[in-house]
């Protein structure tokens, strides 16, 4: 792979996008009412170039839900599509980072998740570089984000600079004759920061996270919006005789009290108190424990789509600074 990077003149994005098509659809961010979403587009005047996705990309590879295996008498029949392939395009490196992580949970741990596999082989992950946060709630540069994409543009006025992440990305790039060009970018710098994601030893100083727990509607809209958060429930659904039927994955959320519900109707985090506090430890503490790094991108959409605006990164950045 090219170290360096190529120029391309805006007035030609067009061959790129048919480049990019030639891989599969694309999904790109595009501003539908007051929302940014990510949307299949055909023409490129379609792509809304500022901001930041409302909704991460992660149904891309974990679907809201998703049939695992059907059965009728006694016959099974396991799930076996053939996604179609697709271009995320526009991505900003939260959300490229988010996949790396994600990669970490279903694909480098035994058994890997087949679903989740069939569905991230056939992505092409193409990021926006941010030159300045796209918000008040961004705190990227506070979580030691990696250059993790196939291909990723950086605005230089006339043109784009394009990097290089993999090989999908370089024979995307093949098709097209660039000039190679040198360019390095910084981060964006936010203006929300976490101070430290060092927050083991204060698990128990219940202070700092009462007031999230205050505010808090254990709605579960953080974890919906969070690139990151793929919790799970398995259910099994079939007719009245129970002759036919499917077991399907779908999105649960470990904000919902009846998430740890057991037999016996023990809750194992039945408190709010303690629902809030395992998603923060789970994203900052418990993940980094287990894999090396936070499983946090700074985002910022758990606090932006919160319904009562819970920031818990100033809970944290104000129980933490004179300790």
């Amino acid at each position: 792979m090219h170290k360096k990077g190529f120029c391309l003149p805006k007035k030609e994005f067009g061959t790129l996008f048919t480049a990019l098509q030639s891989f599969g659809e694309v999904i790109a961010p595009v501003k539908k009412d007051k929302f940014l979403r990510m949307e299949k587009i055909e023409n490129p005047k379609e792509i809304t170039w500022e901001g930041i996705s409302w909704f991460s990309s992660k149904k891309y590879v974990f679907p809201e839900k998703q049939t695992l295996f059907k059965f009728k008498g006694e016959k099974t029949e396991k799930w076996n599509e053939n996604p179609s392939p697709k271009v995320l395009f526009g991505l900003r490196l939260c959300d490229l980072n988010a996949f790396a992580i994600n990669d970490k949970l279903f694909l480098n741990q035994k058994p890997k998740l087949p679903f989740y596999k069939k569905f991230r082989e056939n992505l092409l992950l193409v990021g926006l570089w941010c030159d300045t946060p796209q918000d008040e709630y961004c705190f990227c540069d506070s979580m030691k984000l990696q250059h993790k994409y196939d291909l990723c543009l950086f605005d230089r006025g006339d043109n784009f600079h394009i990097k290089i992440g993999s090989p999908k990305g370089e024979k995307i790039l093949k098709k097209l004759k660039l000039k190679a060009e040198d360019y390095e970018k910084e981060l964006a710098k936010c203006e929300k920061k976490l101070n430290t994601t060092d927050i083991k030893k204060y698990f128990e100083n219940n202070e700092i996270w009462k007031k999230g727990e205050k505010d808090c509607l254990s709605c579960g809209t953080c974890t919906i919006l969070c690139p990151t958060c793929l919790c799970f429930d398995i259910e099994d659904e079939s007719n009245l005789k129970g002759t036919c039927g499917k077991r399907c994955v779908q999105w649960d959320s470990c904000m919902y009290k009846d998430f740890t519900l057991v037999s016996g109707k023990h809750h194992f985090r039945g408190e709010r108190l303690d629902r809030f506090k395992h998603r923060i430890f789970h994203k900052l503490d418990y993940f980094k424990e287990q894999f090396g790094e936070s499983m946090c991108t700074g985002c910022g959409r758990c606090i932006r789509g919160c319904p009562t605006k819970i920031d818990w990164v100033s809970l944290i950045n104000k129980g933490t600074s004179d300790k």
